[in-house]
């Protein structure tokens, strides 16, 4: 049977294998979804045996989303810009590039009837999945975003121009803010008792978003919601980006006579 799954590190909370298996099963689709936890050590000898271990595709999740790229022959948009890529595709003579995450951080919000159209927006963190959103967010034409990141020398580098990069060092207004997304593993379930910042208070219906899905309510949204927020969680987002990958990987594979 040909494979698929996650590529991480600490990753054994995932919901991504019952969500893939199920679709599978469902579908009466010949595929094994796993996880492949490994450290940054044992990437070479997993990318060197994919195809000896019938592997057609894998996601790529915290914290080889960058990293992943070294291995890649081609990206495609809007991974290429974003430089992180969380869904590979794999080819006879080539590995190639995507991030599902940006049309599932999308049609999360499509979901929860979500327009950010000439909003404001403060992004959480400056890693692959910030820059996913940040991306996300532009295509919806929002108005500002601002970044807050504890390293600011790194966001500064690595975020996109056209945003504002701001650290926790000064006061942060977040009543300015319409959506708030966390971008962090900060409260989720590597670092359940931690929260990317303490939530003092936020407009009435302003839009808090924690891309973690475990737990369910983090406690960042738990501090949101007494403030009257709208509370989303990652899992929306999680479960659509699995099935772009899923397209991917059965699509271009037999129309690519990779079977």
């Amino acid at each position: 049977m040909k494979k698929c799954g996650l590529l991480g590190k600490n990753i054994q909370y995932s919901k991504s294998p019952d969500i893939h298996n199920n679709f599978y099963l469902e579908n009466n689709i010949k595929l094994k979804y796993e996880l492949y936890d490994f450290t940054e050590e044992e990437l070479n000898n997993f990318i060197l045996n994919l195809r000896k271990n019938d592997i057609i595709g894998f996601n790529v999740t915290i914290p080889y989303k960058e990293t992943i790229i070294r291995y890649l022959s081609d990206i495609v948009y809007p991974a290429d810009r974003i430089r992180a890529v969380n869904t590979v595709l794999v080819l006879k003579d080539k590995l190639i590039g995507y991030n599902t995450d940006y049309n599932g951080f999308i049609k999360s919000l499509e979901e929860n009837q979500v327009s950010v159209k000439d909003k404001n927006a403060l992004i959480i963190g400056s890693g692959g999945s910030a820059k996913c959103v940040f991306y996300a967010l532009k295509d919806l034409n929002i108005k500002e975003i601002d970044v807050l990141s504890r390293n600011y020398s790194k966001a500064i580098n690595s975020m996109p121009m056209g945003c504002k990069v701001i650290t926790k060092n000064g006061t942060i207004e977040l009543e300015k803010y319409d959506i708030i997304i966390n971008c962090t593993p900060l409260g989720g379930a590597n670092f359940p008792d931690e929260t990317p910042l303490c939530v003092k208070g936020v407009k009435k219906d302003t839009v808090v978003y924690d891309l973690n899905y475990t737990p369910e309510k983090t406690k960042f949204l738990l501090q949101a919601e007494k403030f009257g927020a709208k509370i989303i969680n990652g899992k929306a987002m999680l479960k659509y980006q699995a099935y772009y990958a899923i397209d991917i990987w059965i699509t271009e594979n037999y129309t690519r006579g990779n079977k």
